[in-house]
């Protein structure tokens, strides 16, 4: 008996273990992004069995799934409620969700997502069904996305520097694009601030833009005006028209700005050499611009698998600039030169011709990216400045420099969906060079042609994987770089390199509910822009001129962060250690004391740890948001012929403050401030601030809004700084005059965003033109 009774236990159990199976699936939207925080139901007929969401990746997983449960139920507020049979594997593979929108009187109801949070080693902000959603353009919402400062596409992320910006995959080139997008069509906003191994490897931080679905076909037209005041006008004008039919879109961009800016500065300088030289100066200087573009290009849907694209831009701008120059130079406490300068510049940027092709494809578990990037440019800059000098000869100062730069580049990835995770590989390439031809006819500086060759080659792999609460990400990049410098057509050994690197990268992702936390670590480089490592002297005056560097090298980082954010709070702390840190300094001009280059050189090491908070809430009609921000630097440098430590703290404190009133009003206030500390080698020695208010309001269905602003209330934007270098110290306080009045009307008219999903090739090397 006790034998049979042993043989039916082993039975059974044998049985159970075989209806016992795990549950499995990832949820996209129309976009074919994944979702998160989707609502997975296991049921029985109707009755409840279990519960999940799905993580920052859109999957979900029950393991060792009751037997009894035939059916899942997917659901999310905005979207069609999905009920389907679990298959035999119980694996679902993708699943796609349907838009859709619950009317209640004049009311939708839509998802409640949290405003930011972590998903892997991003921090994603939601735009849509949010108050983002009607600031105006995309540099509204990202002047309130947490992290992010700067302003007309060109951002910096805390901690991290300049990142590059990323719309629907595709990298941004020029940074009015970013001005082109309308905030009502955006999704959501992902700062990175540890990029992994598919960027190159000098990218410092990325933002992503998504935007949401495209709906409605034809024609299709969104227009807007920028008008800005202060003590002249600013204006930009934009026209963006779409046609679609079917799979097809046909797009055209035009944009017109002309505008006028002045500027301030009074510098103070010593120099400790066998005398005291003392240079005060002040400067004042204005400049006129007028730019145009023009974009035009397609983009053809197959299927939802399939989609090619390609589009061609050119853009255009010219002005002149007027500076009024008074200098002193004291020797040991004697006024020993006293001069008055007249400046006159122009400018001119004949046409920069960029174009993009793209094949993105789907393929079962297989995903296609292939771009190709072509880009070319040519800047000619001619300088007219009359010295009157009080114990010298008066003379003449000009230069004219012409500068050309041509880029080929390429991008391709494949992806593998795994059943809790996907692996990525990828290459990249690209061909540049970057020319400069400087004239001075009065010989006071070396005439000199320059040109820079460089192809770097880059492969890269990521695996990315999901163990229920956790989630995991490793990839590695190497790049071999290839860089020849020549003088006068002239191939200069010592300036030439050639690099070859391995950079590794990894993220671990905690995320139980409504916490999550993650670790990052990235190995990466600062590579010097092309005006870095330009060698031409320029004038400045009688005792200073400014060059780059040809014997710069890449900088190398390592960098590590951790994040956490609960509800509508998220934490961000990161440490980078840098070598051969790019710095500014002061050196004496090919032997005489009496003249100061002001250049960049590499320094040993660089510190930075920091800090960052911010909270989110929501209080009816009133929306908050508070971020607070301290990073401190372990750097010194020789100065006086001793190290001078420049370790104070920076301290940041950012407040956006929104009121949505009755009637499609609304009311912005805004506060950016930053304390005095250090910066490698400046010393911040003011506080900086600006204070914002803006009122808006829609008419027309919500298709015309008009923004009427004031800026830098209280006129905060005065730089007040001192840098150390060898044996001198400068001073320096800049006005730009940010305080400005500005009425934006911005029209559209059955719009929706784009569906070209070129995400370009070589973008950090544009950058560096």
């Amino acid at each position: 008996m006790r034998t049979i009774t042993c043989a039916l236990c082993i039975v059974m159990s044998a049985a159970l273990s075989m209806s016992a199976k795990n549950v499995t699936g990832t949820v996209i939207d129309e976009t074919q992004q994944p979702v998160s925080f989707v609502n997975v139901v296991l049921i029985a007929d109707s009755t409840f069995i279990d519960g999940k969401v799905t993580d920052d990746a859109g999957r979900f997983l029950f393991e060792n799934a009751d037997s009894t449960a035939n059916k899942v139920k997917i659901s999310m507020i905005g979207y069609e409620d999905l009920v389907l049979p679990i298959p035999a594997d119980g694996n679902f593979n993708t699943l796609s969700l349907t838009p859709s929108s619950v009317m209640l009187g004049e009311v939708v109801v839509k998802a409640n997502l949290p405003s930011t949070r972590i998903k892997g080693n991003a921090i994603v902000t939601n735009v849509e069904n949010s108050v983002l959603a009607t600031t105006g353009s995309a540099n509204d919402v990202l002047k309130n996305v947490p992290m992010l400062t700067g302003s007309n596409g060109n951002f910096s992320v805390f901690g991290r520097g300049d990142a590059i910006i990323y719309i629907n995959g595709r990298l941004v080139r020029n940074s009015s694009e970013v001005g082109q997008l309308a905030s009502s069509d955006i999704k959501e906003v992902q700062v990175i601030n540890n990029p992994g191994a598919q960027y190159g490897a000098d990218v410092n931080a990325v933002i992503k833009i998504v935007t949401k679905k495209p709906v409605g076909e034809g024609f299709s037209l969104s227009a807007y005006t920028d008008n800005i005041y202060n003590k002249w006008f600013t204006t930009t004008e934009q026209l963006d028209l779409k046609y679609r039919t079917g799979g097809l879109e046909i797009f055209a961009t035009g944009n017109f700005s002309h505008g006028k800016n002045y500027d301030d500065e009074y510098i103070l300088s010593t120099t400790n050499g066998k005398s005291v030289l003392s240079m005060v100066s002040q400067e004042s200087v204005s400049t006129t611009k007028t730019a145009i573009s023009g974009k035009i290009g397609f983009n053809y849907q197959f299927n939802d698998n399939h989609s090619i694209g390609a589009y061609y831009q050119n853009d255009y701008n010219r002005g002149h600039h007027f500076g009024h120059y008074l200098n002193d130079i004291s020797e040991n406490g004697t006024l020993s030169e006293s001069s008055t300068s007249d400046l006159k510049g122009w400018f001119k940027a004949l046409p920069c011709n960029s174009a993009n092709i793209y094949y993105n494809g789907t393929v079962g578990k297989f995903s296609f990216d292939v771009n190709g990037d072509y880009m070319q440019t040519k800047d000619n800059d001619r300088t007219y400045q009359y010295e009157q000098n009080q114990f010298s000869d008066n003379r003449n100062v000009t230069t004219f420099n012409t500068s050309r730069n041509r880029l080929f580049a390429e991008k391709a990835t494949v992806s593998y969906q795994l059943p809790k995770g996907s692996v990525l590989i990828g290459e990249e390439y690209t061909n540049s060079r970057s020319r400069n031809d400087f004239q001075n006819p009065e010989a006071i500086l070396n005439s000199e042609e320059t040109d820079v060759r460089e192809s770097n080659i880059g492969v890269f792999a990521e695996v990315s994987q999901t163990f229920g609460d956790f989630s995991a990400s490793a990839g590695v990049r190497y790049e071999h770089v290839k860089s020849d410098y020549y003088i006068n057509n002239r191939l200069a050994d010592g300036q030439s390199k050639t690099y070859d690197n391995f950079f590794p990268s990894a993220n671990i992702t905690y995320s139980p509910g409504d916490f999550r936390f993650s670790l990052s670590y990235s190995n990466r480089t600062v590579r010097p822009t092309y005006q870095n490592l330009n060698g031409n002297y320029f004038y400045v005056n009688s005792i200073l001129y400014t060059r780059g560097n040809p014997y710069l090298v890449p900088s190398k980082r390592q960098d590590f962060t951790a994040q956490a954010s609960w509800k509508y709070i998220t934490l961000s702390a990161q440490y980078s250690y840098t070598k051969d840190a790019i710095v500014q300094v002061y050196e004496p001009y090919e032997g005489n004391d009496r003249i100061n280059v002001f250049t960049v050189t590499n320094m040993p090491s660089h510190k930075l740890f920091s800090v960052f908070v911010n909270a989110s809430p929501q209080f009816g009609i009133y929306h908050p948001s508070l971020s607070l921000g301290v990073q401190e630097q372990w750097f010194d440098v020789e100065y006086l012929g001793q190290h001078k430590k420049m370790n104070s703290p920076i301290f940041t404190i950012q407040m956006n403050n929104t009121l949505t009133l009755p009637h499609d009003w609304f009311i912005e206030a805004s506060l950016w401030w930053r304390s005095h500390g250090d910066w490698k080698n400046w010393a911040y020695t003011h506080t900086l601030s600006t204070v914002n208010l803006r009122v808006y309001k829609m008419f027309l269905d919500k298709s015309l809004t008009v923004y009427l602003g004031v800026n830098d209330i209280f006129n905060g934007q005065i730089y007040k700084a001192n840098i150390y270098s060898g044996n001198v110290m400068m001073q320096s306080n800049v006005n730009n005059h940010g305080r400005n009045v500005e009425l934006t009307i911005r029209y559209n008219f059955n719009t929706s965003k784009s569906r070209y999903k070129g995400t370009g090739a070589g973008q950090t090397e544009k950058n560096r033109f």
